[in-house]
């Protein structure tokens, strides 16, 4: 009879195995929010690169959904989106995309709007949408700060250059030979203050210089330094002309020789700028060849996209670490667990148990007497019950209120079954492992009823091996099989509670 009861055992762990295995399939195929759990909106925007289904959307700086499709109507991208039900979400709510870091992880944030608004209808439109510019901006500021330049210099040339450069520079001399000895001084003033601006815009240009030849830097580097130029240029401009329409007495040579050293300058400076935009344009440096070579930048919008899928998954995984007690009564004793819960989404999770158990593991040994003593035979079975850790290792997918898991469970396969009541404050736990055992006659069916008492604190109560009759150790009298009431409790810690927690902890 024994030897029917073992294959019935096996068939019956693959037959349900497999049941439990092709539901958590269809349930983790599903994922995302349901249709009971968020709420359904849309919105259009002008630009929506960087943005894909999954994308995040938070509330400061906390995920409350997430974006379900994007599609093209017309010129414009219809982003549909979930958002949970249990955030208020009206008529007036604002939708801003917005950067994470400067390898284009892009997210929404979502301000849900004035509590004086209607709310926000199942299938509704979200009409404020915040756009954010990429690198289109940064081109087009480049082309604003290229024209200002072609200004400064057409303004140059037009005061100093040809006829009428000639006729201001011999007003300048009978202006200067006039001078009163208060304007000598002014005049003198507005010079070191030229010199200081020239050294100021040649230190830039050699610093531009600088970061070309090392094939280094960035297009917002090469912006920011020509802002700088074009600031520093407009003052020498304005300090020119200020010079032009006043008069006075002083050295007529050193003023006329300060105003060409100046045009020397401002020559060489624009003649850096004109080396770094054509190696730019030629391809050549690390900028040049991002800029020009396609292949390149399809790798490297290839890679950002690849690290900020990785970045998204990782800056949203959620962990839980808790402790737990419970007594048994049968067994006279305490069985402890340490639990780590890692929750990439919010209806997915793996769960990481190490488990003290007072009933412990047993081993089968066969020992050889040679020769045997009267009576006994040959070769003798002895088990062995003794003290060790287990540890479990479960995966769990959640469908509304339901959530199932399979894995380890306490060093032996096993699967398991969730219930959850009023928002996640009661929770029915099912679990069902140790199939092939010798030691209990059926599986090891356990029930438990976990309530949320407190913030962060629970407390539980059940009954475990249900349906095996009590079986106790000859020796040590410890119940190895057999039904066991127990009841205790536990505290678990959240992300944002050890952050808050680990700072406080004394360093060696």
């Amino acid at each position: 009879m024994k030897k029917l009861v073992t294959p019935f055992r096996v068939g019956l762990l693959v037959l349900v195995t497999g049941g439990f295995l092709f539901g958590f399939i269809l349930f983790t195929r599903k994922g995302g929010l349901g249709e009971d759990e968020a709420l359904q909106a849309y919105a259009y925007f002008r630009d929506a690169s960087g943005l894909g289904p999954k994308s995040r959307i938070q509330i400061a700086g906390l995920p409350v959904g997430e974006v379900e499709s994007i599609k093209l109507e017309g010129t414009r991208a219809k982003v549909t989106v979930r958002i949970r039900r249990d955030v208020a979400v009206f008529q007036n709510a604002t939708l801003a995309k917005r950067s994470e870091s400067l390898l284009g992880d892009y997210l929404l944030d979502l301000n849900p709007g004035s509590e004086l608004a209607p709310p926000l209808e199942e299938g509704g439109e979200i009409r404020k949408v915040v756009d954010v510019q990429g690198m289109e901006a940064v081109f087009a500021s480049l082309s604003q700060i290229t024209s200002d330049i072609q200004q400064v210099t057409g303004a140059l040339r037009d005061v100093l250059g040809g006829d009428k450069g000639i006729g201001s520079l011999e007003r300048i001399v009978d202006n200067l030979v006039r001078l009163s000895d208060s304007v000598d001084m002014t005049v003198r003033a507005s010079s070191e203050r030229l010199d200081a601006i020239l050294r100021n815009v040649e230190g830039v240009s050699a610093d531009v210089r600088g970061i070309t030849a090392a094939n280094e830097g960035s297009v917002r580097h090469i912006v920011q330094n020509i802002e700088y130029i074009t600031r520093d240029t407009r003052e020498v401009l304005a300090t020119v002309q200020k010079i032009v329409g006043s008069g006075g007495e002083g050295d007529l040579k050193e003023s006329v020789a300060s105003v060409k050293q100046t045009m020397n300058r401002l020559d060489r400076t624009l003649a850096n700028l004109e080396e770094v935009t054509t190696k730019v344009k030629n391809g050549e440096g690390a900028v040049g060849a991002l800029l020009t070579d396609r292949r390149l930048g399809q790798k490297l919008s290839e890679s950002v996209e690849d690290l900020s899928d990785f970045s998204s998954k990782l800056t949203g995984l959620q962990t839980e670490v808790g402790l737990q007690a419970t007594y048994l009564l049968e067994q006279g004793a305490s069985k402890n667990m340490l639990t780590l819960r890692l929750a990439p989404k919010p209806d997915k999770y793996y769960l990481l148990e190490l488990v003290d158990d007072p009933r412990g593991t047993t081993e089968v040994q066969y020992v050889q007497s040679n020769p045997p003593s009267s009576g006994d035979p040959v070769i003798q079975k002895q088990t062995i019950t003794k003290d060790a850790f287990k540890f479990s290792a479960q995966f769990a997918k959640r469908y509304y209120f339901t959530t199932l898991r399979f894995g380890i469970i306490e060093s032996t396969g096993g699967i398991g079954v969730d219930f959850h009541f009023f928002k996640d404050h009661l929770t029915l736990k099912l679990d069902a492992f140790n199939f092939s055992v010798d030691e209990l006659r059926f599986p090891r069916l356990r029930a438990s009823l976990r309530a949320q008492a407190f913030d962060r604190i629970f407390v539980t109560a059940g009954i475990d091996d249900i349906i095996n009759d009590p079986k106790r150790d000859l020796n040590t009298r410890r119940m190895i099989a057999g039904r066991d009431f127990f009841f205790g409790g536990g505290i678990y810690f959240t992300d944002d509670d050890l952050k808050a927690i680990l700072p406080a902890v004394p360093k060696p």
